[in-house]
């Protein structure tokens, strides 16, 4: 691969998807399948890795990268905490639907 970034145990790899560049973050101590996730964007790509080795949870940003974030972690205490602020943020938009029984 051809790494254009290197940081503990994560790379960035760019990729072209037709005519776009598009970067890959790798964990290489996770298993490729699982530890690597697609991004548009290597400036996002660097600001995940970041948010991963310090342990920190951006509640704002998209589930996509959301569910990029457990894809890059080892840590399962981690992983789970990001996991939980992503169940907020799909179960938010559903309402209970609202009846308003007439007088």
């Amino acid at each position: 691969m051809n790494q254009i970034f290197k940081k503990d145990e994560f790379i960035i790899t760019p990729f072209y998807k037709g005519r776009k560049q598009e970067f890959m973050v790798v964990n290489t101590k996770k298993e490729f399948k699982k530890g690597h996730t697609h991004l548009k964007s290597f400036k996002m790509a660097k600001y995940l890795i970041n948010l991963v080795r310090y342990k920190k949870i951006n509640s704002g940003l998209r589930p996509y990268l959301l569910t990029s974030l457990t894809r890059i972690s080892n840590d399962h205490e981690y992983i789970k905490r990001v996991e939980e602020v992503l169940a907020v943020k799909k179960n938010k938009g559903k309402k209970a639907s609202y009846y308003n029984k007439a007088i």
